[in-house]
């Protein structure tokens, strides 16, 4: 009895350790989040405006891509002859013509919108 006592002492001792962590953590990330509000609204603003420039069309798609995607991104480079979002080789032909820049090209197996690395 006497050990089991000692033990939940020292699980409480532990975890009001972790609260007191945990309490400066979260300090420190609403510093850090107030700190980069503002540019996170001129970002957004930015985005809105350049937004209007672009087709219907492509926006929904990149949106729909960006919305599934794992990581976020929606375009995504070829490096060492592999998409850069799902790692799949990208054959020889539509490497070409992603470098010749003609047309939107998309991955075919994530579906992610690939660039030329130059790009």
């Amino acid at each position: 009895m006497k050990a089991k006592q000692e033990a939940v002492a020292n699980s409480q001792a532990f975890l009001e350790e972790r609260k007191s962590d945990l309490e400066s953590k979260k300090k420190e990330l609403d510093n850090i989040v107030s700190d980069t509000k503002e540019d996170e609204e001129k970002l957004k603003k930015k985005a809105k405006d350049i937004e209007k420039d672009i087709d219907d069309r492509l926006l929904t798609a990149f949106k729909r891509i960006r919305k599934n995607a794992r990581n976020g991104l929606a375009v995504v480079t070829v490096e060492r002859d592999a998409c850069g979002g799902c790692f799949n080789k990208i054959p020889p032909q539509r490497q070409l013509d992603i470098q010749s820049r003609k047309k939107v090209i998309v991955c075919e197996y994530c579906g992610r919108i690939l660039v030329d690395s130059e790009l």
